[in-house]
């Protein structure tokens, strides 16, 4: 009797990546960002010592326009999002990622407000590290649901580089929220279009003390419109 000890080939992981180009508007109370932006896209599953779950990653750069009725308008402010995320499945429906998945996200933000207004206001880098607890719906049909809650985040402003009296300050934030609604198209030559809109809400951080002001990161409001070229 032969003895074959020779093992079953393990699959290989699969990448698909994409790119993107979209509309950002960003909103608080007293001011607004405005501006396009592209972005580079990876999915990743089949990972031996994670086959269940699926790891991604978004880098987004934008170009933004500043404006405020109280401190005058900046041209070409520059945005960098990333969010990563790990998923696995929760409740499957059918093959590959179909059903309801959930599990954890990281996204950064930095936002760079540096120069000077059209009325003379300075201005200072932004940047933010956020922690989520994503949860996805995905149909047979090519739709996708997603929605988050924040479970914790960090934001910085660098209050000296704009006046040196100022301390650079770090607020936290623990409420928020996001959701974001996509399709795939599949076109001609094989590739995929996944048109999308997200809409982030983040609540007003915790008060802290710069000099002799109280600072406090306020509530916010995003909207991301765009399309992805999967290949």
């Amino acid at each position: 009797m032969a003895n074959d000890n020779t093992a079953p080939s393990n699959a290989e992981p699969k990448v698909q990546w994409g790119m993107s180009l979209g509309l950002n508007r960003y909103t608080e109370s007293k001011m607004q960002l405005l501006g396009t932006e592209i972005g580079l896209h990876a999915r990743l599953s089949g990972v031996n010592m994670l086959p269940n779950w699926q790891l991604e990653g978004d880098v987004l750069l934008g170009r933004q326009k500043y404006t405020s009725n109280g401190t005058g308008d900046l041209n070409g402010v520059l945005n960098v999002e990333t969010r990563w995320r790990a998923l696995a499945p929760v409740y499957r429906t059918g093959e590959g990622q179909e059903g309801l998945s959930a599990g954890l996200g990281l996204h950064t933000l930095w936002n760079d407000l540096r120069g000077t207004t059209t009325t003379n206001h300075a201005g200072y880098e932004r940047l933010a590290t956020q922690i989520w607890l994503p949860v996805r719906w995905t149909s047979a049909a090519a739709w996708e649901l997603e929605g988050g809650l924040l479970l914790r985040g960090t934001h910085t402003s660098r209050l000296s580089q704009a006046n040196s009296i100022n301390a650079d300050i770090h607020n936290t934030q623990k409420s928020g929220a996001y959701m974001q609604a996509s399709t795939s198209l599949k076109l001609e030559d094989g590739t995929r279009l996944s048109p999308f809109v997200r809409f982030t809400s983040l609540g007003d951080s915790n008060t802290v003390r710069s000099g002799s002001q109280l600072w406090v990161e306020p509530r916010s409001q995003r909207w991301q419109i765009g399309a992805v070229l999967n290949f």
